[in-house]
């Protein structure tokens, strides 16, 4: 047993050492040159035009992104960003949600063909490498302007703690099947609000992702809601009353009121579906 668990942790560090992901080379541009959040139009407009050629209701066609030069371009605008230029609430949701979907993307062109995002962490699997602290949204470092962040970073350093706002997890998309849907437009900082309220309600449509069955009285939710159930409820309310405006009428019509729903109905979590949301 001794011998087995020294060569099962010599395993884990060796993969330590061969799961990276290659980096791209990128020269960040001068102080002077660097975007500011308030001047994205154009950038917002390629990512949308790439985002409209290539998602259809939340699936990707990477085979065809991934080749296309346009990515490329994308990128190298939100690399050029200059963050410290975020001055809105609405700027700052609309760009680092935006960062966190292309850089997505982009992790997942970088190793293509993959089945799922877990194929890409450091240490052979998903949950070896979340113990390990070597999974893909730790490890892999790319560049806004003059600095360096991770997609955890992006999600648990800036977003859910400054923006504070649970809608959050239906913009972000981490590239699987059981991930809220990829939009296929940028966020803008004009709309925000109502792209984030679009995106809960697509959500809570996806049958695949959250559904109820009349026969059991049982309300089969993502399993996003219990992984991040602080950010969602509050003192004193249920995850359903927050959910309520969100439900599709299908719902509303079948669980009647939040009354009954408590009464009468139960919440379980469904498994997490992390193979590769292609096309």
């Amino acid at each position: 047993m001794k011998l087995f668990l020294c060569s099962a942790f010599s395993f884990a560090l060796a993969c330590l050492q061969c799961g990276g992901l290659p980096e791209r080379s990128y020269i960040p541009p001068k102080e002077g040159e660097l975007l500011s959040v308030q001047d994205l139009g154009p950038l917002y407009s390629s990512y949308t035009e790439l985002l409209s050629k290539y998602v259809q209701q939340g699936s990707v066609s990477y085979e065809g992104m991934c080749k296309d030069p346009l990515l490329e371009k994308v990128m190298n605008g939100f690399r050029s960003v200059d963050a410290r230029t975020i001055e809105t609430r609405e700027d700052g949701l609309a760009f680092w949600i935006n960062a966190y979907n292309a850089f997505t993307l982009d992790v997942i062109c970088l190793g293509y063909p993959v089945e799922s995002i877990n194929d890409l962490h450091g240490a052979g699997g998903l949950y070896t490498s979340t113990a390990l602290g070597q999974t893909v949204w730790k490890i892999h470092k790319f560049p806004i302007g003059h600095e360096t962040y991770t997609l955890d970073q992006i999600e648990h350093e800036i977003l859910r703690p400054h923006y504070n706002d649970y809608r959050i997890h239906a913009g972000i998309v981490c590239a699987s099947i059981s991930c809220p849907l990829l939009r296929n437009e940028a966020f803008v900082s004009q709309r925000i609000d109502e792209q984030l309220d679009e995106q809960m309600k697509e959500f809570m449509a996806s049958s695949i992702r959250n559904r109820i069955d009349s026969s059991s009285r049982t309300i089969y939710l993502s399993r996003i809601f219990k992984w991040f159930s602080q950010d969602f409820v509050k003192k004193n309310e249920s995850l359903m009353a927050v959910l309520w405006k969100y439900l599709p009428e299908s719902w509303v019509l079948e669980l009647k009121d939040l009354e009954t729903v408590n009464k009468e109905w139960s919440i379980e979590y469904l498994p997490y579906d992390w193979s590769l949301n292609g096309q």
